[in-house]
Order: structure tokens, then sequence, then C-alpha cells
């Protein structure tokens, strides 16, 4: 009889000591509506509804919405110490701002650039600032660890930009537009705010339960635009790349941002998938940043959502002269359309086809054939990006900056970095027409194995050179002598197929189950 007591004892104080049922908690801000000089923005209230309806499909109930003149300093404040609060130890708060990110003279002197970052509030004015309409990364990052104990995990998104240059020159108009306040934010002072014990860090060292994800590198503009067509609604790319890495699957019905291949989408997979499918998505002119710590890379907060409908829609092309318009209106993978928003623009006659985005993804392009293999390359390099893992393995293209143009002529340099365990690494390249073009192992080249952490220079000072346009390199790792798919690349060499590579390259990750990785690299070059 004591034994059962106890044991009924300890069974109870078991538990009380454990965590209720973990929940979701979110605080969702988006501010599209500013004032002159800075642009209103379309995209944000579409980002949130979206993430509202993403987080319900995960059960979460305790959801607060603040839009436009609701997101002022004081409520965003509250409305975090109120979450604090209701939370228990397990549970998981995120907190997403979409809208305009920006850049002031840093008034703290440990600011390594000079500059501080702060979200630009709805009734912000650049020639009169109020410090209830702007809110310094530092005061959030206060707010975030003062109110939120560590046994409480926080996801911070932020679908805004903090500064950036466009660095590559595009040569049509793009539909996406950076979520950038400021173009000259040394010109701008902040007035101090109010005292506020809660904004001020209890330490310098990253909070161990804190996971943040932003749109975009230190550098760059985060962008919004119509997604997935150029008729549809404005979405932030980030936002809208979250989505596709919980819907979109492999053919063995996985999510393709599993890396693993266990069935589950951790944080550290999450954030892998997003930097691909952001850079994809813009063209190498914004990619996501992403700190998970250590003890949160394999935590699950979302598990995958219904796959959306196949996408049997043709690829969308305006003929940019009567050449074009001809050949367009005869059958192919595309539908010709006189004027709007199209997904290519084609000069027959120039050979020349742009994409949505603005950039020449390719030239000395004259005939429906070339053209097919123009499309099916774009398709066949957004199946692999779903499937990335550049936390394995990476592609670097130099000496430019990430995707920065190539002229005619000059040097660039090829490198692959692979971070896991020792493996045989493939790399082929997809040129802006479709055409299958084998990097390593060539002969000479050995068996392609590599050591844990190991960096193969796989393409050295080759001169960038006609066709121009945009070239995707894709790189494997694979545990085993991936013989079956080398040979099957070998036989498209020089063919346009695009679609055939993409397809090898997933059966290779699906027959590696989770110890393969795979990584795709842009080039850009020109005349």
């Amino acid at each position: 009889m004591r034994k059962l007591l106890a044991g009924l004892i300890a069974a109870l104080l078991a538990a009380l000591s454990s965590p209720a049922h973990a929940e979701i908690r979110a605080l969702l801000v988006a501010v599209s509506q500013y004032v002159e000089p800075i642009p209103s923005l379309e995209g944000p209230p579409n980002d949130a509804a979206a993430l509202k309806t993403l987080l319900e499909a995960q059960g979460a109930k305790d959801i607060i919405s603040l839009r436009d003149a609701q997101a002022t300093r004081a409520n965003v404040r509250a409305a975090l110490e109120a979450l604090g609060k209701r939370s228990k130890p397990g549970d998981w708060v995120i907190f997403f701002y979409a809208g305009h990110g920006a850049q002031a003279k840093a008034r703290d002197a440990t600011e390594v650039d000079g500059m501080d970052e702060f979200m630009a509030l709805g009734g912000f004015q650049v020639s009169r600032p109020d410090p209830n309409h702007f809110i310094l990364d530092n005061d959030l990052r206060g707010w975030l660890m003062n109110f939120f104990p560590t046994s409480v995990n926080v996801l911070q998104i932020a679908d805004a930009c903090h500064s950036g240059t466009l660095n590559r020159a595009v040569t049509a108009p793009s539909r996406f537009k950076g979520r950038n306040a400021l173009n000259n934010p040394m010109a701008l002072s902040l007035p101090e705010g109010p005292k506020d014990p809660a904004a001020i860090a209890p330490s310098a060292g990253d909070p161990p339960n804190l996971v943040y994800v932003g749109a975009a590198q230190d550098d760059q503009f985060a962008l919004e635009g119509p997604l997935p067509l150029g008729d549809s609604p404005s979405r932030g790319l980030l936002t809208y790349a979250l989505e596709g890495a919980l819907q979109e699957r492999r053919p063995n019905g996985r999510l393709a941002a599993d890396a693993d291949d266990d069935g589950k989408l951790s944080l550290a997979e999450l954030a892998s998938s997003l930097e691909t499918r952001t850079r994809e998505l813009s063209s190498t002119r914004q990619w996501a940043s992403a700190a998970v710590p250590a003890r949160n890379e394999r935590s699950v907060i979302f598990q995958p959502l219904k796959a959306p409908p196949a996408d049997d829609r043709p690829v969308e092309v305006k003929a940019a002269d009567d050449q074009a318009a001809d050949i367009l209106a005869g059958r192919g993978p595309w539908a010709s359309i006189p004027r709007g928003s199209p997904d290519l623009t084609w000069s027959a006659k120039e050979g020349w086809v742009t994409d949505s985005r603005g950039d020449r993804v390719a030239e000395k392009l004259t005939s429906a054939e070339a053209l097919t293999g123009v499309i099916n390359k774009r398709k066949a390099v957004s199946e692999l990006a779903g499937s990335a893992n550049e936390r394995v393995i990476r592609v670097a293209i130099g000496p430019r900056k990430p995707g920065e143009l190539y002229r005619n002529g000059e040097t660039v340099d090829l490198a692959v970095t692979h971070r896991g365990a020792a493996a045989y690494l493939t790399a082929f390249n997809l040129a802006g027409d479709g055409t299958v073009q084998g990097l390593y192992p060539l002969e000479g080249d050995g068996d392609g194995r590599m050591a844990a952490g190991q960096t193969r220079v796989v393409m050295a000072r080759t001169r960038a050179s006609a066709p121009f346009g945009v070239d995707n390199v894709v790189a494997v790792a694979t545990p085993g002598d991936p013989a079956q798919l080398r040979q099957a690349l070998a036989r498209m060499d020089g063919k346009r197929e695009a679609l055939a590579a993409a397809a090898a390259v997933r059966d290779q990750l699906d027959l590696a189950r989770g110890q393969a990785a795979m990584s795709l690299g842009e080039l850009y070059t020109g005349p």
C-alpha cells in the first residue's frame, strides 16, 4: 500500500511539474499606409491575413492583430507584455511584422556601423519623428527578453528590410518593390524614446529562446509584389516563401523542405528553405536571414499544410515584336498575352527573354523550341529550390558579391562547400535556355569525394561569355557513389533537358532518405 501511495504521489508531482499543453500565441503587426515621402505598401495586410490563416490551421487561438494606425509603439509593447503574462512554459510566441524597415543615425556609440535599425510604423513622419511611431531594434529585443522567460520560446519574423541597395542593373521594369522606408538613412536622426526599463535587454548575449527570421540580409531590400502571378495580390516574398515551405512536397509525399526526410520540418530546415526560396523568387536580390539557437534547431512549430493543387497553368509570355507574336500564336507550354504582367517577355527578332523580375534570363532565342527550354528550366529551378539544404552544402559564385552581373570576358569562379559528413559531389549547370552542362566531376577529377567541411573549386577563372542570361548551378552531395545520377546527367549533357535533370536529382534525394543534400547557385551574365 505504501509503495502504491508513493507511486501515486510521484505521478502527481510529475504531472504538476511538467508544462501544460504548449500553445502557439501570436502578435501580427501589418503596416501599409505611410506618410509621404515614405511610399505606402500593398502587401502587409495580405501577409498578415495569410499568416493568421496558417497559424489557425496550426491550432493557434491567441492571436492579436494590429494594423496601420493601431500599430503604435505603445500598443505593440502592451500586446507583447500581455502575451508574456498569458504564456506558459513550452509555449511558442510568434511576433510578426510586415511593413517598412529603415535605419537612422545611432545614438549608441557601440553600434558598429553607426546606425540604428527601426520599424517605421503607420504614423511615422520623416520631418517630425514621433517616438510612438517607430520601434528601435534594441528596444524590441529588450521587450522580447524581459516579457518572455527563457522557458517560453519566441519566433520573431520580420518581412521588412533595414537597409540595402540593388547591386545588379535590370534590363526591364520589375513588378517587385522594396520595403525600405528611406533612401538616405544618414539624413535622419530619431528623437529619444520614452524611458522604459523593459526596453533594456538584461544581457548582451543571444537569448537561448529567441529564434529570428528576417526577410533579407543587412545590405538588401526586402521585396513585395504580386505572387504567384502578375495579377495576384501583392505579397512579401518571405511570408509567401513560408507558406510554400509548408505546402510543397516531393514525389515521396514528404515536404520538400524536410531535408532529413524524417516527416518533420524543424526550424533549422525551415530557415534553410526560406533562404533558398526567397533567393529564387527574387533572382538573388534578397535572401532570408535567420538565427536559430542550438536548443531549437530541431524544434517543430509548424505542421505541413494541405498540398496546393497542381499548377497546370501555362507560362504567360508577352511578345515584344511581330516575329515573337507569330510564334506564340502556335501551340506550346505558354499562353500568349498582349498586355498585363507576364511571366516572360520575348523578342524573337533580337533573341532576348526577360522575366517578371526584370532580369534578362536568356539571349539568342529565336525559335519555339528554345523558348520551351527557357520555360522548362524555370520550372525545374522552382522544383529544386524547395529541396535545397544550404546548411549542409553551399554554392558560392565569385569573385563578385552574390547576384551581381558578370560582363562578357570577366572572370567567374565557382566553389562548393560541404559541411556534412564525407560525401560524393556532383555538380552541373542549367543554362538560361535549359541546356544541361556537366561541371563536376569531369575526366581527371577523380570520383568527386569530399571530406566534411571541405571546399571544392569546381570552376576556376572561367570567363563569362555568350549565350548570356541566368544560369543555375546545381550541386548534390550523396553518401554513396551516385552512379545512376551521373549517368543520367551524362546522357543529358548539351541538351535542353532541365526538367529531366531536376527529376533525376529529386530521385537521388529520395533514394538517400535524408542523407543527401542539394544546393543552388545563380550566375548572371551579360554583354
